[in-house]
Order: structure tokens, then C-alpha cells, then sequence
């Protein structure tokens, strides 16, 4: 399913292919722009799709609580101690934006937006990530709530970060991403909704600091499928593996 981070066009894949980008460590709150380029793939679980590779491009502008990158955008209107909330326009992806072969004809789907409120708690080496998020393009209407545990390592000028957490999707928009409309049905394909779904997941992040200004990048993701998901006559695979390997230049 390409999720690995979108507001350009050049993304229009899907979700997990940002989730890439969003997993990567970030540069810090520092003001200023920040360019870079991910290359990501991933196993593609839809029915009769070809693993996907392809070119991320990284931007980002941030100034004080504001900030545009391809990850959306977003205000971060509380900060005390250990407290961040934000509030955030995101683009959402989906695998079924370009499909391969013949055995998804009929099934299209948008690059849709959804409306954020996320807050995070962090307490040095530890954090904790939360979001709420309801799609406002008018394609589904469906909302997710995201939950996310972590932790940060440094081995010398290497950077990790260790995370594990889940997505509950409720049911318009499980349907929106793995399931079959009335008017998708072909022979072999028959209607299918899977209801609200549970999808977790874990990741590995790391970050190499050149210097001052140049970072390399490394993700490594893999989300879960549970049977609600599987039984959809369009998705083959049970897991999502995605990855990608990048880097950032900050000025």
C-alpha cells in the first residue's frame, strides 16, 4: 500500500510511501528551509501490484510554531513542557491511486486531506505521539486515530529511532483503502467492506549528521494486517514492509 510524508504532487502515490518520510528523524524546530530527497519502496499488498521504488522529494519551511513541508501543514498552537499540540492539514495517499495490469480495473481512488489535532509528550530518550484526523475533501468522510510509543539512541554521529504504535481507520475510510464499491464489482471481485480496522505497525529510524547542514536518512517500517484487511478480495498480502534511504540539506 503506498500510506512512507503529502502537498506535492510529485507524491501522488500513497500512504505508507509518505509514512516513509514522516518516520524519518527530524531535523529539530529550528526556523528555516530544509530541501532533501528519500528514495522509498515498498512491497505493495494490493492484488497483482509489482513492489514499489520511487523518489520522495523533502521540503520543508518552519518559522517559530508554523510550518509547510510535504508532510502538510501545521501550527503548533501549545507547547508547555514536555507538551506539544499542533493543529495540521495532511494529504493521505492511497495504492490505488496508479495501479498496474488488469486485475484492479474499475477501482480509482484521490489523493484526499485530512484535518489533524496531534499532540506529543516527550521526556528526553522517550516519547509518546497521538492524532486524531478526519478527512475534509469529500471522498469518504472516514476518520483515523493514531498512536505511537518511541524512543531515541545515539551511537556516535548516528542517530535511532525505535517506534511502535497503531492506527484504528474507521470504517469509510478502511473502505476508501481496501475495500470494493458496488459499482467495482467484476468477476472474482465481489463487494467488500471491511469495517473499522486496527492496523499496527513498528519502525526503525536512523539519521548520519555530515556537518551542519547535510544529513543522511534511513527508514524502515513494517504495518500489520488483520484478517478484516486480508479478506478483501483486492489486498494479497498481510504485511506492508516499506523503506527508504535519503538525504537533507538545511539552510
Amino acid at each position: 500500500m503506498l500510506s512512507v510524508t503529502r502537498l506535492v504532487a510529485a507524491l501522488a502515490l500513497v500512504a505508507p510511501t509518505v509514512a516513509l518520510a514522516q518516520d524519518a528523524p527530524r531535523e529539530g524546530r529550528q526556523d528555516g528551509w530544509s530541501l532533501g530527497l528519500l528514495v522509498i519502496g515498498d512491497t505493495n499488498p494490493y492484488l497483482g501490484q509489482d513492489e514499489d521504488i520511487l523518489p520522495l522529494p523533502l521540503i520543508s519551511f518552519r518559522q517559530g510554531p508554523f510550518a509547510v513541508s510535504t508532510e502538510g501543514v501545521e501550527y503548533s498552537f501549545l507547547e508547555s513542557g514536555p507538551w506539544r499540540l499542533t493543529a495540521a492539514a495532511r494529504p493521505r495517499f492511497s495504492g490505488l491511486i496508479s495501479t498496474d495490469g488488469d486485475q484492479l480495473d474499475g477501482i480509482d481512488r484521490e489523493v484526499t486531506g485530512d484535518l489533524a489535532l496531534e499532540a506529543q509528550y516527550d521526556i528526553g530518550r522517550f516519547y509518546a505521539r497521538g492524532a486524531l484526523r478526519q478527512e475534509f475533501t469529500g471522498e469518504h468522510d472516514g476518520q483515523e486515530a493514531r498512536l505511537r510509543f518511541g524512543a531515541r539512541q545515539r551511537l556516535g554521529t548516528v542517530g535511532l529511532d525505535w517506534s511502535a504504535g497503531a492506527a484504528w481507520q474507521s470504517g469509510d475510510l478502511s473502505r476508501y483503502i481496501y475495500g470494493v464499491d458496488t459499482d467495482e464489482v467484476a468477476p472474482g471481485r465481489p463487494t467488500y467492506d471491511p469495517g473499522s480496522v486496527v492496523v499496527p505497525f513498528v519502525s526503525l529510524s536512523a539519521r548520519y549528521q555530515i556537518n551542519e547542514s547535510w544529513s543522511l536518512l534511513g527508514s524502515l517500517r513494517g504495518d500489520f494486517f488483520s484478517d478484516d484487511i486480508t479478506d478483501s478480495p483486492i489486498i494479497e498480502d498481510d504485511t506492508l514492509v516499506s523503506g527508504g534511504v535519503g538525504f537533507v540539506f538545511r539552510f
